[in-house]
């Protein structure tokens, strides 16, 4: 075992770049960034990135750089540029840290923030106002020292996400920050920079309808890496660790020792991917790559555990949404450049602007973007293994009761499909379905064919939905090694009408050669189910072998 006693300590709890830096704490260096926002004589920035990406880190640098502290940057490319560190007076608010059940509370909390930043520079002004606070201490610490103000202002969004589940408060919240937001497009002429940020894309009509002068880079190709590791980045700062890892003998999550290439490999499947601008690099999120390293090479969930989505997997289920739904979805440029997070504290949320939420909360990345005449829309997709994994299990586990994990149905469900055997694998689904909750259930065809694209997915199975053929699309397509799996689902109909679609569309035409080269066994699959009280669960079934 490699010692790792001299190897830079990964920490994923610090966020005080000066604590990082003297404490010789791995950091991967991100000024570069920080000194193109610098080279605007008074810029004004807003940008949204997922939770744990580094958006308090980079807050924290910017508040060391305007206090001008040098040393903190030797060795950096901060360091060895001409910016001239001159002290600038800093007002920094972090919405994560404030007290936010009641909006009276939010407020009292902000004037006790306000008043612990006028004393640091002795100052004595004071309000039960926050807004005339705010207003009073830019003024005052502008008149004071005679330079521009600093504004940095992290998690802005985080009391209304807090609020999502009751609307007139989530409103309520809303318009009080858009009010107190405003103060900062008033005083611009006493201001030098800000910078803010959120986990959410602010619309100009929305939170900020009157702070319109905020430069927003959250999806600017320039700036698509300021937060998470590019790959260069990955090998270079944590090169001691990755051969550290290998030292120790480092398993893929199927129990096969790796090589170098091997472990980079499997380390970009399961935390690289978030795509933050079309045709940028992807990026891996800075908590699982810590974590990992941490957590003694152990390939588990780690940024997607630090913030369960209840909220979200609560309108996923009330809009009957499934994994097939979202995974390779669209968004049009317009729900981006117009999205109001309030909008999802209502009765009534559009499929639209729960799919936006969860691209700016991270479930969901770029994969490209498309022209559908006369708009442009970017098609998504989960980042990685780890998001798409977690997602799916924290979705089933909305339609099923906790003692139905799929877990105890695993070594069966595989062992029926690659040994061929589809009557075992469909006992196991009727199984799995005579436990599910009769008031969860959806009277939809895409739900019963979610629940087994993730039932399957959660067991390891390589299975695909909606699968584009020159004559239509096949509900799902499993691989299983010897074995292969052309299934149609109907709902209220029967299991020979499903396997006659499949015949007469040619399904299997698509996988015949490659099937022929492995020496592959293809079964066309017919499932019927029905949402009958007295069934809903697989009612009839039909198999035919291809040749």
């Amino acid at each position: 075992m490699m010692d790792t006693t001299n190897l830079k300590e990964i920490t994923t709890s610090l966020y005080t770049f000066p604590d990082l830096i003297e404490n010789n704490c791995l950091y991967v260096d991100k000024t570069a960034y920080i000194y193109k926002l610098l080279k605007v004589t008074k810029g004004q920035f807003f940008c949204a990135r997922p939770r744990r990406f580094g958006k308090s880190l980079t807050i924290a640098t910017l508040e060391a750089v305007f206090r001008g502290r040098r040393e903190l940057f030797d060795g950096l490319y901060l360091g060895s540029t001409d910016y001239d560190w001159q002290v600038h007076p800093v007002i920094h608010i972090d919405f994560a840290q404030s007290s936010m059940r009641t909006l009276p509370q939010l407020k009292t909390w902000l004037c006790r923030e306000l008043r612990r930043i006028a004393r640091s520079y002795d100052l004595d002004c004071s309000d039960d106002d926050p807004i005339l606070f705010f207003d009073t201490l830019i003024n005052d610490l502008y008149d004071k020292t005679k330079k521009g103000v600093v504004l940095l202002i992290d998690e802005y969004d985080k009391p209304i996400f807090e609020h999502l589940n009751h609307a007139e408060d989530a409103l309520a919240f809303r318009e009080f920050l858009a009010d107190f937001y405003q103060i900062i497009k008033g005083d611009e002429p006493l201001l030098r920079f800000t910078f803010m940020t959120g986990v959410t894309k602010f619309a100009k009509m929305s939170v900020f309808s009157k702070l319109n002068n905020l430069d927003d880079i959250t999806m600017d190709p320039g700036f698509a890496c300021m937060f998470g590791y590019t790959q260069q980045e990955f090998e270079q700062y944590f090169s001691d660790w990755i051969e550290a890892a290998i030292a120790d003998g480092v398993q893929s999550h199927k129990m096969v020792s790796l090589n170098y290439a091997g472990l980079l490999t499997e380390i970009k499947a399961w935390y690289d991917g978030f795509r933050f601008a079309n045709e940028a690099e992807s990026v891996y999120n800075p908590v699982s790559i810590g974590q990992f390293f941490r957590k003694h090479h152990v390939f588990a969930n780690y940024w997607f555990g630090t913030g369960t989505p209840t909220f979200l997997i609560r309108l996923l289920k009330r809009n009957q949404l499934t994994v097939p739904d979202i995974d390779g979805t669209t968004l049009s440029e317009f729900y981006l450049n117009t999205f109001d997070l309030s909008e999802l504290a209502s009765d009534h949320v559009q499929n639209e602007r729960i799919i936006e939420l969860l691209f700016q909360s991270g479930y969901l990345t770029i994969e490209r973007l498309e022209r559908t005449n006369p708009e442009l829309v970017y098609r998504l997709r989960f980042p990685n293994h780890e998001v798409a994994y977690s997602f799916e299990q924290y979705l089933l586990a909305a339609y099923m009761n906790p003692s139905d994990a799929p877990s105890r149905y695993v070594n069966e469900l595989v062992s029926a499909a690659e040994n061929g055997h589809a009557e075992d694998m469909i006992l196991i689904w009727k199984d799995f379905f005579a436990g599910l909750p009769y008031d969860i259930q959806i009277k939809a065809e895409k739900y019963y064919q979610s629940i087994i694209y993730t039932i399957c997915r959660l067991c390891g199975m390589d299975i695909l939905t909606e699968v584009a053929t020159n004559k239509g699309r096949i509900d799902a397509v499993l691989d299983a090694g010897a074995h292969l799996y052309i299934f149609e689902f109907k709902l209220h109909k029967t299991a020979n009408a499903a396997l006659a679609q499949i015949d007469t569309k040619a399904y299997a035409e698509k996988y015949l050669r490659a099937a022929h080269e492995k020496h592959q066994t293809i079964h066309a699959v017919g499932i019927n189910f029905s949402y009958a009280p007295d069934d809903r669960t697989i009612t009839d079934w039909n198999e035919e072998l291809v040749s």
